[in-house]
């Protein structure tokens, strides 16, 4: 299969659980009770596009995920649920460095527990990576992730918006025995309201480090900027420009850039009930 077709095949995946995700009313959390109310099938889809590293200037980069998940058995209070899952991941650069060009399907199961303002999840899954420039490899993968977020921007009345997120385990079967980490912070403070939008200074910061000592797992990504940020449920879309600073802590890189950057995220429930039923 060639690249453009695998790319196509990736686009046309997107693009349908994109619409089904526009289709969707605001999901919100199943009514509580017993085990079968806290079942759905959620779901997200999330893009990111950017010149995103300093180190590799002038690159421009597009990373794109989207998942199913099916919440097959939850506690009473719906803290902690289990979810089979499928999901597709693609990256693409300008400059075609081998780790950001490269397409990841896999198939997993995964145990959540949900915290104040977040979630922690375990899971393990078989997936398939194929590196276009280089090479292909499968197996499976284990994990542990978060995710927490504060003062959403939605809420008119909140001015502290933020939110972090850290990743570990074995995520990449073509770096095989490799073991990952990053953890990723942004605070930010709303300026101003126009309607919907908000004006959102903010500042940042990535690290990632690996067992194997690759390059491009092993940096700091860190800075400051201005960005707009749109809220319209099931919906979250932002862009913005920045300054970012990079540190590559093996090789010794170390560059400055102004980044232009837009993220946008969808979220659905295809079984939620809604508000009042």
């Amino acid at each position: 299969m060639t690249i453009l077709r695998k790319i196509l095949l990736f686009c046309t995946a997107a693009l349908l659980l994109t619409r089904v995700c526009a289709a969707q009313q605001s999901a919100t959390p199943a009514l509580q009770g017993s085990v079968v109310d806290g079942m759905g099938l959620p779901g997200e889809t999330w893009t990111t596009v950017g010149n995103l590293s300093p180190v590799e200037h002038g690159n421009g980069y597009v990373q794109s995920y989207v998942e199913q998940d099916a919440a097959v058995l939850a506690s009473r209070s719906g803290s902690l649920s289990l979810t089979p899952y499928v999901s597709l991941g693609l990256v693409l650069d300008t400059k075609g460095y081998d780790w950001n060009n490269k397409v990841q399907p896999q198939v997993g199961i995964k145990l959540n527990k949900s915290v104040a303002h977040g979630v922690v999840s375990a899971g393990t899954a078989y997936t398939y990576e194929d590196r276009f420039n280089s090479l292909q490899s499968s197996g499976m993968v284990l994990y542990v992730q978060d995710w927490f977020g504060w003062q959403s921007v939605a809420e008119k009345a909140n001015l502290f918006p933020g939110s972090t997120w850290a990743a570990f385990g074995n995520i990449s079967p073509v770096e095989h025995g490799n073991w990952i980490g990053q953890a990723f912070v942004s605070q930010g403070i709303v300026a101003r309201r126009f309607g919907k939008t908000a004006l959102v200074p903010y500042v940042q910061a990535t690290l990632s480090r690996d067992t194997k000592g690759f390059d491009w797992d092993n940096k700091a990504v860190y800075g400051s900027g201005l960005k707009f940020a749109f809220t319209r449920a099931p919906a979250y879309t932002e862009f913005g420009v920045g300054y970012l600073r990079e540190n590559r802590f093996y090789s010794g890189q170390s560059a400055g850039t102004l980044s232009i950057f837009i993220n946008f995220w969808c979220g659905w429930n295809l079984l939620g009930r809604k508000a009042g039923m």
